[in-house]
């Protein structure tokens, strides 16, 4: 089996080892990228793209963690919006399917992308960590060199191993020397040095209770594997896209993605305005002329989050609405948002 045609999944135990293991056997050949003469893309049809790749023509039958992973972690800073997410793409969706899936430990809710609370599907997200907190561990080590981070790491991973609040953890952290008492140093402190997930009801439909937090078991995938896989992931949900698309979405620095890049194959196309954008060989590429349904999209949807330009899904009549910013609740037509 070729490595473009290899899945990525690691089997049976694509939760621990194993499945970082494989995962990165897959990106351990580095593929240089195919150039298909450069053909251009029209807005319509990167629109359709996107719509086709996020089950927006056409909803599928997927139980939600499977759908997750498809469609990449899904905005969770409002409790409902997930559900509605999922509503808009998934073939007899119930919010009980998610909440079901939370309780399993099959989806996560957590702060990864943009520092932003998200679902994640569980086996995914130690790579989606490893890359979130690639910035926010170089200032980390720049501001305590003075701590031995490996002891540190481990003492606070063994206390994390049950439940802790937020109250608990600024108290515990804040013993550490250099850690000021403004409120979310040591919350971020914590969250750059280790996996932390939030335990259920966090992210049921109703939640509103204070969340508690524990260390994921998961290992971490090093930085070069959780970029590689985060890219497959990404340009399989959005692509084509440029590189500033997918630093944007993400939340990161290029240098970051960088790695990821050398070991993903991908396709090389331009939009209307000659921007390169990048995409996985054989991924559908609908006709401008596809039917693109109308469709009521969640807040802080991650169709609308996932791009630096946004024409192929916002329109710049629309744009000074700064939507992806207040958060409305929106309607797409013709795959791009019409009313909010």
């Amino acid at each position: 089996m070729s490595a473009a045609s290899r899945p990525v999944d690691g089997g049976p135990d694509s939760t621990g080892v194993e499945y970082w293991a494989n995962t990165a056997a897959y990106f351990s050949t580095f593929i240089l990228r195919r150039d298909l003469g450069m053909r251009t893309l029209t807005r319509k049809e990167l629109t359709a793209a996107l719509a086709a790749r996020q089950m927006l023509i056409e909803r599928r039958p997927l139980v939600a963690a499977d759908a997750i992973g498809l469609l990449t972690p899904l905005q969770g800073q409002d409790a409902p919006a997930p559900y509605v997410a999922l509503a808009a793409r998934v073939e007899g969706f119930d919010r009980d399917d998610l909440q079901a899936a939370i309780d399993a430990g099959d989806v996560v809710k957590t702060t990864i992308m943009r520092t932003t609370l998200h679902l994640v599907a569980a086996r995914d997200y130690p790579a989606y960590h490893q890359l979130s907190r690639q910035a926010r561990m170089r200032t980390w080590r720049r501001t305590y060199a003075h701590l031995d981070e490996a002891k540190v790491t481990a003492d606070l991973g063994a206390w994390l191993s049950e439940p802790r609040s937020n109250e608990e953890i600024r108290e515990r952290v804040g013993r550490y020397e250099g850690v000021t008492d403004e409120p979310w140093t040591p919350i971020v402190f914590a969250r750059s040095l280790l996996a932390l997930r939030q335990l259920p009801p966090a992210g049921h439909w109703g939640d509103r209770s204070r969340a508690r937090f524990v260390l994921d078991p998961r290992p971490l995938p090093d930085g070069a594997d959780a970029a590689a896989l985060v890219l497959e992931r990404y340009l399989a949900a959005f692509g084509p896209a440029s590189r500033r698309d997918v630093a944007s979405w993400a939340g990161v620095a290029q240098r970051d993605l960088a790695p990821g890049w050398e070991r993903v194959m991908t396709v090389s196309y331009r939009d209307e305005h000659g921007t390169e954008l990048l995409d996985l060989p054989d991924a559908p590429l609908p006709p401008a002329a596809s039917k693109l349904p109308v469709r009521f999209l969640s807040r802080w949807d991650q169709a609308l989050l996932a791009y630096a330009d946004r024409e192929r899904i916002i329109p710049p009549a629309v744009q000074p609405l700064k939507l992806t910013l207040s958060g409305d609740q929106t309607v797409t037509v013709d795959g791009r948002v019409a009313a909010s």
